[in-house]
C-alpha cells in the first residue's frame, strides 16, 4: 500500500482558469492548493509538489498566462518556510520550443533571466516535456545537422545537455522508440562549454 507521494504536480492550474478567472482569483486558489499540499507534506502524504505546466513559464510578462516562478515561490514560502516542498517543475522544451531557455521572462537577484537561470538559482528542478515535439521534430530536416546521431536522439542530446535540465520526459508507444531512446544513455551529455559553443552555432 501506497503511504506517500514522492511528487505531486498541479497541472496546468493557470491555462486552464485563467479565462475564466481574474488574475487574483488564481493567486488566491494557488494559495489554497499549496496551502492543502503543505498540510499534506506534515502529514507525510506527501515529499514535494510542483507545477506542470504548458505556457506559464515560457510567455512573455504581457501574457495573460505569465506566472511569475518567484511570486510562486514566496507563497510556498509564507505557508510552508525555507523548507518547503515547491521543488519542481514541469514545461515543454526542445529545439523548436526554446522559450525556456531563451526568453528572459523570469527575475532573480533583480535581473532579467530565462525559467531555466531562475529555477537554478531558487533551487527549483526542472523536468521536460515533447523533447521530439510529439514526433514533429523526427521529419527530414527537420533538426539540424549538429551532431552525428538520429533525429530522436539529436533532439534529446541537445535537451538533457541544456543546463537547468533535470531530465526530459518523453513519451514512446512502442518498444522499438524505447529501446531507440535508451541508445542515449551510451553518450554522455555535453559539457556546459560545449553546449553554449553548440546553442551558439544554432543561433547565429
Amino acid at each position: 500500500e501506497l503511504e506517500c507521494i514522492d511528487l505531486v504536480y498541479l497541472h496546468n492550474a493557470i491555462e486552464g482558469q485563467i479565462q475564466d478567472i481574474s488574475k487574483e482569483q488564481f493567486i488566491k486558489n494557488l494559495r489554497d492548493v499549496i496551502q492543502l499540499y503543505e498540510q499534506k507534506r506534515k502529514e507525510g502524504k506527501i515529499r514535494y509538489y510542483g507545477m506542470a505546466t504548458w505556457e506559464c513559464f515560457r510567455v512573455p510578462k504581457e501574457h495573460p498566462q505569465y506566472l511569475s516562478i518567484l511570486d510562486v515561490l514566496q507563497i510556498a514560502k509564507e505557508i510552508g518556510g525555507e523548507n518547503h516542498g515547491f521543488r519542481f517543475i514541469q514545461l515543454p522544451y526542445n529545439l523548436y520550443l526554446d522559450q525556456a531557455l531563451m526568453l528572459k521572462n523570469q527575475q532573480a537577484n533583480g535581473t532579467d533571466v530565462s525559467i531555466l537561470e531562475a529555477s537554478q538559482i531558487y533551487g527549483i528542478s526542472v523536468f521536460t516535456s515533447v523533447p521530439l515535439m510529439q514526433g514533429k521534430l523526427l521529419s527530414p530536416g527537420a533538426v539540424p545537422d549538429f551532431i552525428d546521431l538520429k533525429p530522436s536522439l539529436k533532439c534529446l542530446q541537445f535537451v538533457r545537455s541544456t543546463p537547468g535540465v533535470l531530465a526530459p520526459l518523453v513519451g514512446q508507444k512502442t518498444p522499438i522508440h524505447v529501446e531507440e531512446n535508451l541508445e542515449i544513455m551510451k553518450i554522455p551529455p555535453l559539457k556546459q562549454d560545449e553546449f553554449y559553443s553548440l546553442l551558439k552555432k544554432l543561433t547565429s
